[in-house]
């Protein structure tokens, strides 16, 4: 069918057609009826046959129907003429926003305008159980008055506490041809992405990327291909926006990365809170003088040109004293003085940001530190390909490195650890030889040196992860490991302000958090720890996780709840990687009284358990459940073995309830005076 000018449908008169795009074809007609513009929105012709097509469209239509909100497009009618589905809806003369950021940039207060009429309009959806999935300026309109309005709820989907539009399967099936994800990936989630189920809060990252853009004119995860924007939405922190303009209020930098936060459970969980949390800072916004916003502008352009700011000037008191004029005069002796400044990704020895082993590389740098066995082999495999294709590349020989090293401490039968281990320390030569200065290099040397096989050297790891700080003071495993060794020694402060520092760094590293609850449980606190373990996903490394939990829940009192998770974890991995989760199993039998039950688990916990490098944490569980049986000698023997195998953590000997039998033995006294005095020395490092 030609749709062109004065065509008519029903009561329709087509006008001129809109726009297309690769799931619709949009046009100006006239309500006859009504007297009033309206758009009518096809099915392309090559889709109109489509049947999964047709109930998308459909589905867009039911969608935003059910929605009446002044910020939503309405939906007036769905039709059908000559077999072609259309729906027609509100008509909205503006531009989109997408047009509007690439036109001229968005003043803050406007972009604040704007984005607390998303944040209203997607409150009032998500309320209604309709979750838009595919936030992006392309689909948001706004009028010559500043009114936003989002279109496009073709990839919308009903949650399941309201009348499903689709079922999940038929949903997939139509969000997904020939292995693409259909949506815009800029804009995705790290969920969408990793194609997992999606909620609200997917809205609320893609609102967060949305935001990001507004305030800054850029996208935050930005990259040359496909691979590699999915490996930043993933692994990525982006830049703080006050490197792009310092004119903002803090509260927006706030609200923009706890939006963006990878790990949803500690995202913004409700839109409303985003939206309430964006009025506090739209009054901020209109504090913000125009000296400041000005002078933001300035160093946007000369960090475009390449320049590098003074720090004192990026900062408010520094825009206060220095003032426009002397600003744009500094900015123009620091472009004369450095007139090509040139802008560099520091690949640590890649060819090209463009080839194919900074490609593999990248997907294979987003496993290179999980715990997770399906990830930990992905990564492998990556990475060798990565070396493969450019021998050359540093960074990538140091990541190898590191998986191999996971490899070996997790999951490789003993047989296959000695070559494993060799193999990583051959990378990581290789790492240090290409680039002596690569901070990661130095990192996987402290990962790599801090093990059973080598009776856990504390002090050399701690210099390691120091080495790779001062190389690089924002990589946040880094910091991460320097936590796990500062608390198994014992220094709990320093781990808990190390972790801190990755998370800071990294939001996202679900690890890290794990080790912050593990930091609490050792400091004896107890509800905060259960309360962290809660927010981390359960496969981030199963045993270890159900180990904690656990262990709290057992010192909490709530000794059946902890039962049912050593009991769950067992049925699904009856293995029991380093006979983690069935020491806890020990404890609770000891604690019950049932002495021989407790004895045969303690010895499957240490037929398990043989050769896992981490065993001290079983061990600890091993002596504490002796403890619980009224058996020193046996309990005190796992303790200086506990203390001798890497884990000499002074303050939870010191505290750990479950040993309390012991605290009146002679030779538990004197035990626990020399472990004092090595927490001591430890601290005096």
């Amino acid at each position: 069918m030609d749709l062109t000018p004065n065509t008519t449908l029903s009561h329709y008169r087509i006008l001129s057609k809109l726009g297309a795009g690769g799931m619709g074809e949009v046009y100006l007609a006239q309500d006859t009826k009504l007297e009033r513009l309206v758009a009518i929105k096809f099915l392309p012709m090559d889709l109109a046959q489509d049947d999964n097509a047709n109930k998308r469209l459909i589905r867009e239509a039911r969608a935003a129907a059910a929605l009446d909100h002044p910020n939503i497009c309405a939906i007036h009618e769905v039709g059908d003429e000559g077999g072609r589905t259309f729906i027609v809806m509100q008509y909205v003369d503006g531009e989109t926003l997408a047009t509007r950021i690439q036109r001229k940039p968005l003043e803050l207060k406007e972009a604040c305008q704007i984005a607390a009429q998303v944040a209203d309009a997607l409150a009032k959806a998500h309320s209604s159980g309709i979750i838009h999935r595919d936030i992006k300026p392309q689909n948001i309109m706004i009028t010559e008055r500043g009114q936003a309005k989002i279109l496009d709820f073709g990839l919308a989907k009903v949650s399941a506490n309201r009348n499903d539009l689709a079922s999940e399967a038929e949903t997939q099936s139509m969000m997904t041809q020939d292995g693409l994800i259909v949506g815009t990936v800029l804009y995705m989630s790290p969920e969408q992405v990793k194609g997992e189920s999606l909620d609200k809060r997917s809205d609320i990252f893609s609102f967060g990327v949305l935001l990001y853009e507004m305030i800054s004119g850029r996208q935050p995860f930005a990259a040359q291909t496909p691979a590699k924007i999915i490996s930043a939405i993933l692994t990525t922190e982006p830049l703080p926006i006050a490197h792009y303009s310092i004119a903002i209020p803090a509260s927006l930098e706030q609200i923009i990365r706890k939006c963006l936060v990878k790990d949803r459970q500690n995202r913004y969980q409700v839109m409303e809170d985003v939206a309430a949390d964006l009025e506090t800072a739209r009054s901020d916004s209109d504090s913000v003088p125009n000296v400041a916003r000005t002078t933001a502008t300035i160093m946007m352009a000369a960090t475009d040109k390449g320049l590098k700011i003074p720090a004192f000037m990026r900062s408010r008191l520094g825009l206060a004293l220095v003032g426009v004029t002397v600003l744009a005069a500094a900015l123009l002796f620091l472009y004369v003085s450095f007139p090509s400044a040139p802008q560099r990704m520091q690949t640590a020895n890649a060819k090209s940001v463009d080839s194919p082993a900074y490609d593999y590389y990248l997907r294979g740098k987003v496993n290179a530190g999980s715990e997770n066995r399906e990830n930990n082999e992905s990564a492998i495999k990556l990475l060798n390909e990565a070396v493969k294709a450019d021998p050359g590349f540093a960074a990538a020989w140091a990541d190898l490195a590191r998986a191999y090293g996971i490899k070996s401490l997790f999951f490789a039968p003993e047989s296959e650890k000695k070559k494993l281990n060799e193999d990583a320390k051959v990378a990581l030569e290789k790492a240090l030889i290409l680039s002596p200065d690569l901070a990661e290099a130095h990192f996987v040397q402290g990962v790599l040196l801090w093990s059973h096989d080598n009776n856990f050297p504390h002090e050399q790891a701690i210099k390691s992860f120091n080495r790779a700080i001062a190389l690089d003071p924002n990589l946040d495993e880094a910091h991460h490991q320097l936590g796990v060794v500062y608390f198994h020694i014992g220094l709990l402060d320093k781990a808990w302000d190390e972790v801190e520092k990755a998370l800071a760094i990294n939001p996202a590293n679900t690890l890290a958090r794990f080790r912050l609850g593990t930091i609490r449980r050792h400091q004896g606190k107890y509800e905060e720890a259960l309360a962290i373990f809660k927010t981390v996903p359960p496969d981030a490394n199963p045993a270890i996780l159900n180990r904690g939990m656990a262990e709290v829940l057992f010192e909490l009192g709530r000794t059946e709840e902890s039962l049912s998770i050593v009991e769950d974890y067992l049925r699904t991995y009856p293995t029991d990687v380093g006979g983690n989760v069935t020491s806890v199993k020990a404890t609770l039998l000891a604690k019950a009284g049932k002495e021989r039950e407790a004895e045969e688990t303690i010895q499957r916990s240490i037929d398990i358990g043989k050769g896992y490098q981490h065993f001290h944490h079983t061990a600890f569980n091993l002596a504490a459940a002796y403890a619980l049986l009224n058996k020193p000698e046996q309990a005190i023997k796992w303790l200086e073995f506990t203390a001798d195998d890497g884990f000499p953590c002074y303050p939870l000997f010191e505290n750990d309830p479950k040993l309390n039998n012991l605290r009146r033995d002679e030779r538990f006294i004197t035990f626990m005076g020399k472990l004092k005095q090595r927490w001591q020395r430890y601290d005096s490092i």
